[in-house]
Order: structure tokens, then sequence, then C-alpha cells
């Protein structure tokens, strides 16, 4: 993490971000964060959209408060930080009481596969407000089940998803990190205009199924 909070150093965080741009979040967002890491993303929306409220949650309680220690993160209730695993946090929530849905978690090198299938992005669907938004980095092997699954669970849940990416990953390739956007409407020229101009070969694929 750099100590600017505007800085993102992975390409999938900054696809994140751009996702997020081209949705354009409402003034007072509530985001819920499922793998808060050391709350990099967080600690980004928390700095570039100052009304945003965030819950980042992740099933290891001592990195996030770790992260607090090391780094200027921002304090209850702009960020909340709580040890709860993925799918609960998401199952729990309210209908329609998610502006957005950042899924960053991993087992290994793919995305678990309870964050991953029907029952998950279900919840999903359910806890997002009428225009909210779902970004999700789907970790991603050659010839992998999880990814599909993901995508398509995806696909069922919400009318639009779109994939981002590099463009052999998104082929697959070779292993990497894709970025799955999904709402009842994307906007998927803006996707495409921050591709063009992303410092690293990067595509965009409104029919990827993993």
């Amino acid at each position: 993490m750099r100590a600017d909070a505007a800085v993102l150093d992975f390409e999938y965080m900054r696809h994140f971000a751009a996702a997020i741009g081209a949705w354009g979040p409402p003034p007072r967002m509530l985001a819920l964060h499922v793998g808060a890491g050391v709350c990099t993303m967080a600690r980004h929306l928390a700095a570039a959209y100052p009304d945003s409220r965030h819950i980042a949650v992740d099933v290891d309680a001592a990195l996030p408060e770790l992260a607090r220690e090391w780094w200027d993160l921002p304090r209850s209730p702009q960020l909340r930080i709580r040890q709860q695993e993925g799918l609960k946090a998401v199952a729990t929530r309210h209908p329609e009481s998610l502006d957005l849905l950042l899924r960053d978690a991993f087992a290994g090198d793919t995305t678990p596969v309870t964050l991953a299938d029907d029952t998950w992005w279900g919840h999903a669907a359910r806890a997002m407000r009428p225009d909210g938004l779902v970004v999700a980095n789907v970790g991603t092997v050659p010839g992998g089940t999880t990814q599909r699954q993901d995508a398509l669970a995806a696909r069922q849940a919400f009318r639009t998803v779109v994939a981002v990416g590099e463009p052999a990953v998104i082929k697959g390739r070779r292993r990497g990190n894709v970025v799955l956007v999904a709402s009842h409407e994307v906007d998927v020229d803006a996707l495409r205009r921050y591709a063009a101009s992303a410092p690293l070969p990067t595509g965009v694929s409104p029919d990827w199924t993993g």
C-alpha cells in the first residue's frame, strides 16, 4: 500500500476503480468489501469519494487491524472492519441495502467456491439497490472450472456482466486476474475507453464466460 491513497499498484485494482468511476457512484454510497486484506480499495475509495461509507470484512481478523496500525485508514463510520466469512457477509444484508459490492477474496490462486456460485451471486443481487454495482476479482487458470461457474452465476443474477483484464487472460491462454463488472446496466463504452488508455494491454469482454 502506498502513502498516497490515490495510487493503486495492482492492475486489477485500477480496473476496479475504473469500473466504479464509469458507473458514477451516488454521493453517499455504501460499499461492502468482501476480502478486506489491508483495506487498500476501501482507503482509496474513501479518499476519492469522501461522503462514502465502507464495511470491510475478512476471515482474517488480524490483518485488517494491523493495517490500521500501519496506515492512515479512515475511522468508523467511514470505514468499519469486521471479521466475517464472505458468504455470510452478503447473505445477511437486508435487501437493497448496498450501492457497491467489491469481492477480492482468494483461496490460494482462485476464488473460494462459496463466493463464486449461484448462492453467493443471488445474495449479491438481492442486497444491491436497483442501480448498484458489483465488481469481483476472479482468479483464473486455463481450463479452470471455478472461474466459469463464477461468470455464469453472475450472468444469472445480473442483466449485464462485463469482464476486464489482460487479453491473454480473458482468452484463457494464461493464468491471471479478470475483473467482473456486474449490474443491471454497465457502461461498456466507458470501460473500453479506459482500456484503450490503460498503461498495460487491457481487454473488455461483454460475453466472457470463463
